[in-house]
């Protein structure tokens, strides 16, 4: 499994790791290989997407391809069959996958959560450095609570305390994201008539 967004403004490089396993997470997985898909545009972070095809031929030749949609851009891997599968090995994945169904996407969404809450903060940050002068004193106030509070639920282990403070940050930014577009707009037409727009 691999995202298929850049994860960071100004990204240009993602790393691929190709697993094998039936469970949720990395370290319940057998690692394949990995590859580095070079030459993303440097958009905001979710800009960029990355598309990521599995193929295996007639001799069990697995190849990944990882590709940046806009433009094109793309790097793969071929994985060799090394070893294989014992059949003891295959049906021991398969249980384990069973039995730890319901703990490991558990385990999944509460490390999908907290990378969520690190985008929000780091995205945030951004944006409060960038324009806090949009902001009163107690607006940003109520922005630095609702952060502050993301960062310290983003530390536990509470899958829906970490969600609904993400959307509580979102609702604390709505109107500075909206005056942020404001000025965006201003910017992007000021000298210019409305004729040409």
């Amino acid at each position: 499994r691999c995202g298929d967004r850049a994860t960071k403004d100004g990204q240009t490089a993602m790393s691929i790791h190709v697993m094998q396993g039936e469970r949720e997470l990395v370290q319940d997985c057998r690692s394949l290989a990995r590859f580095a898909l070079r030459g993303i545009p440097p958009l905001p972070a979710g800009g960029a997407h990355i598309r990521v095809t599995f193929q295996v031929d007639a001799d069990g030749l697995l190849s990944v391809t990882a590709m940046e949609k806009s433009t094109g851009v793309e790097a793969s891997i071929q994985v060799k069959p090394s070893y294989g599968l014992t059949d003891g090995e295959i049906a021991s994945m398969i249980k384990d996958s069973m039995s730890f169904a319901e703990q490991d996407v558990k385990a999944r969404m509460l490390a999908e959560q907290k990378v969520e809450a690190a985008r929000v903060l780091e995205s945030l940050t951004g944006a409060l450095t960038a324009d806090a002068a949009l902001l009163s004193a107690a607006e940003r106030q109520c922005i630095d609570d609702a952060a502050a509070h993301l960062s310290a639920v983003a530390q536990g282990d509470d899958v829906d305390a970490i969600e609904q403070a993400i959307k509580n940050v979102d609702k604390q930014t709505q109107e500075f994201a909206a005056r942020r577009m404001d000025q965006s707009v201003r910017r992007a037409l000021k000298g210019h008539s409305v004729d040409e727009v």
